[in-house]
């Protein structure tokens, strides 16, 4: 079934309203001096997050699903998403321990189940449930293992008896069915709802029945329950006295609104979210206030939409947040446009324009088509067009529609004064796009595209067919608003089209149109004058009170605290000299009590510490000696085996061995028990396998080893895979005593990644022969092996054959975190 249209917010943030009449900016965001967003509370990185990403579904008009622009807008704003994720977990200590959700790197919280038990094992399974519902497409690519975790967490929560918990899985679970409009979402949400009401746990039922809200797909069916749902959900939070968490389900209460068609009830939403965010002195305002623009030019106010704008774009610019400065920059361009402010207008849009190539953001066409459109006018057609391509290759390819369908609208502009057929391909182009579009949020741009089509049949002479469209200018759908610009200058085109039909009627009709939009202006010119002029005075009029009040109050201030100076003075001056002498010697006691505590702590832990270090070498000579022995019982086995297949897979086991136990070699052998030096382990694993086949000068070795350290957990694969590769190498590579060369080398690639090779310049594939496809033993170790180092592996057959594995490198954090891990 076709998804609800989400017409109203989309055209407010991508196709910028313009208004009639405008009033001066209001005046600056008092008492806010730029910080990193990080340093922000809990609770108010969350809220940023949530209306940051809400704010791209609408740029991208909801063609990008939450869980994406969720990611964007972290990545942005340089915030975890943790607080999004962990939401109703509570757990401060296993919010510390989970950097691993910003790596992309859920095995490590994975490896960590083994190790926690109780109440931390079941939120740590919360936490891998949550990571994977808030995917990008988490239904169609983790359903399996938002499911399984999920699941065992409820199970979990059942056995401790943590019914909350168990709760807030519940509400994970639903959000990945009601996205993709599974019908099982509204079933868990219906069970979680009556849950925490009979358990009277209102804070998770705000959290579900806003989940509900947010996250289920609009279609035409659901699209009033996520009205109810929201508004339930806005009461739940006030009843909370949960102010962010209002503010968030007001926002997107707001936008449905819209989207219904209930403008002054989405207002009212919004203008509420502003409060409550003024009362909590939280900064980020501006995607409230651009809600608060779009809505009041829904509604054909005058001052509002350029004084909410102006807001935004300043509250933006000073907490640097980027996301939707270009959208932003864009409306400013059109309002300008609407007051006749050209040039004003044009330095805004190639502002908007600048901002979006710096990001690589196709979005960046529906801006540019003012730009192209001034050079069209100036008639410098030509070098729109190569404006056009030349930005092309700047930005990303896009898949949405209304970027392609913007792209379109701008070749076509200026192909109407170089070549009328190319247009028409073009508008035909955008006829399409757009039919598609219509299916997801109603006709949004059909008005433009009829326009075209109208200006193609005009300078083809069809002017009867021309005026027809141009007529449908001002019967397109109520909600669908039009510039005062745009409607000027389409009865200019109408008239001009009357009177080459020599239908004066008609001319005469359309010009008194003409002439009453033009004294309409005049009039609403007025009321902005007016407006103007009442809103300096009401500022001017409240500065003067403001000083007046400051310079009374500190008048009064200053008379009080001289007559009581030189008293509090005397008595302060007594009591701080008594304190103070009190403090030194109590400090000088704890001070000496504290050295002796510390100097017998030290001497403990230097103990343990090499106690622990000794006992980790024992454990690595213990290792070697037990791996030595089972080399040593898989030859001795050998030697009663006649069955050659059984023979060479235990010589094979026994080098595979043989890898293994040189590494804990190396550990017990040196001072380092944590990590292995690699060039001398590869030489020395290469020289016992060159011994082992007795390859004589048959097969040269060259080894290409930067000098680098691997944790023990990633050195052992990595030996794995050179034993399988060079053993394969020695076996098939040189048939019939061919003499050739294997190449190992292992270089970092970047920062984040190592790069192992492992090539031979031998008789390579078999043609025909798929070796992805191919199973055996050895490949199969070496892509298990790729897979546990979190690997990509690449095999090539050119004049030989060559293993490409790229791994990313433990850093020192995580090389850390992996010894003090439980």
């Amino acid at each position: 079934m076709f998804r609800i249209g989400l017409v109203f917010m989309l055209l407010g943030l991508l196709v910028p309203y313009a208004v009639q009449s405008q009033t001066p900016a209001a005046p600056p965001v008092q008492g806010y001096s730029y910080y990193h967003p990080s340093k922000d509370k809990e609770a108010w990185q969350r809220l940023n997050l949530q209306l940051s990403s809400t704010f791209i579904v609408v740029a991208k008009e909801g063609q990008v699903e939450h869980d994406t622009c969720l990611y964007i807008a972290g990545r942005s704003l340089g915030l975890s998403r943790l607080p999004v994720l962990a939401e109703g977990i509570g757990d401060k200590d296993l919010f510390e321990q989970s950097q691993w959700v910003d790596r992309q790197q859920p095995g490590i919280g994975v490896r960590r189940l083994s190790n926690t038990t109780g109440r931390k094992q079941l939120q740590l399974l919360l936490l891998l449930g949550s990571y994977y519902a808030f995917q990008p497409n988490s239904y169609y690519r983790y359903k399996d293992s938002v499911e399984y975790f999920l699941n065992k967490a409820l199970n979990e929560s059942r056995h401790l008896k943590e019914y909350r918990l168990g709760r807030q899985a519940l509400c994970l679970l639903g959000k990945i069915y009601v996205q993709a409009g599974d019908a099982k979402g509204d079933s868990i949400f219906n069970t979680v709802i009556t849950q925490c009401r009979e358990a009277g746990d209102r804070e998770t039922e705000a959290r579900a029945v806003a989940y509900r809200g947010i996250y289920t797909a609009p279609t035409q069916a659901g699209f009033q329950q996520k009205i109810v749902d929201l508004q339930a959900a806005s009461g739940l939070y006030h009843s909370l006295a949960n102010k962010e968490g209002e503010i968030n389900v007001l926002m997107d209460l707001g936008y449905m609104l819209v989207v219904a068609g209930q403008f002054q009830p989405a207002q009212e939403s919004f203008l509420k979210a502003l409060a409550l965010a003024e009362a909590i002195h939280y900064p980020y305002i501006h995607y409230i206030s651009d809600a608060l623009a779009n809505i009041t030019s829904f509604q054909g106010k005058f001052g509002d939409p350029l004084r909410y704008t102006f807001q935004t774009v300043r509250v933006a610019e000073s907490c640097r947040d980027s996301i939707g400065l270009p959208y932003f920059y864009s409306r400013l361009s059109d309002l300008y446009d609407t007051e006749g402010r050209q040039k004003e207008s044009i330095d805004m849009a190639q502002k908007a324009v600048d901002r979006f190539i710096s990001v690589h953001d196709p979005s960046v066409y529906g801006i540019l088509n003012r730009v192209v459109g001034d050079l069209c006018e100036k008639g410098q057609a030509a070098q729109g067009l190569a404006l056009i391509h030349d930005i092309s290759k700047k930005v990303d390819s896009t898949s949405i529609l209304a970027d392609r369908f913007a792209y379109n609208a701008a070749l076509a502009l200026c192909y109407l004064d170089i070549n009328i057929d190319s247009a028409e391909l073009h508008v035909k182009k955008m006829d399409s796009l757009e039919t598609q579009a219509e299916m997801i949020r109603g006709p949004l741009r059909r008005i433009m595209v009829t326009d075209m089509y109208g200006h193609i049949l005009f300078e083809r002479g069809q002017y009867q067919k021309a005026r027809a469209y141009f007529e449908k200018h001002f019967t397109a759908l109520p909600y669908i608003q039009h510039s005062l610009s745009d409607d000027l200058q389409m009865y200019r085109w109408l008239i001009i089209a009357d009177s080459v039909l020599k239908d004066n009627a008609s001319a005469i009709y359309h010009y008194k149109r003409y002439a009453a939009l033009l004294d309409s202006n005049f009039k609403v010119t007025k009321v902005r004058q007016a407006e103007e002029l009442q809103v300096i005075y009401e500022t001017q009029e409240k500065e003067t009170q403001i000083a007046a009040l400051n310079k009374q109050a500190g008048l009064e201030k200053a008379n009080a605290k001289q007559a009581t100076l030189v008293k509090n003075l005397t008595l302060a001056g007594i009591a701080a000299a008594i304190l103070i002498a009190g403090l030194l010697y109590r400090q000088n006691r704890l001070k000496q009590k504290s050295n002796k505590i510390i100097t017998h702590k030290n001497e403990e832990l230097q103990q343990l510490l090499t106690d622990k270090e000794w006992l980790l070498k024992e454990i690595h000579h213990r290792v070697k000696n037990n791996l030595q022995i089972v080399m040593s019982l898989l030859n001795s086995q050998s030697v009663y085996i006649n069955n050659d297949a059984a023979l060479t897979a235990i010589h094979d086991s026994r080098r595979r061995v043989y890898a293994m136990s040189l590494i804990h070699q190396k550990l017990y052998q040196s001072d380092n028990i944590s990590t292995i030096a690699m060039p001398a382990y590869i030489s020395e694993l290469v020289s016992y396998l060159e011994d082992s086949f007795n390859t004589g000068n048959q097969v040269l070795f060259r080894q290409e080893i930067e000098p680098l350290n691997l944790d023990v957990s990633q050195a052992i694969p990595l030996g794995l895979i050179i034993n399988e590769s060079i053993v394969n190498a020695i076996k098939y590579a040189f048939p019939e005593g061919r003499k050739g060369i294997v190449s190992i080398r292992l270089q970092q690639e970047d920062d984040d990644h190592l790069l192992l090779t492992i090539s031979d310049n031998g008789v390579g594939l078999l043609p025909g022969l798929e070796i992805m496809e191919h199973n055996s033993l050895g490949l199969d170790l070496v892509r298990g092996l790729t897979r546990q180092l979190n690997g990509s592996l690449d095999i090539v057959s050119d004049h030989g054959l060559g293993l490409i594995i790229k791994f990313p490198v433990m850093s020192k954090q995580m090389l850390e975190e992996s010894l003090v891990t439980p």
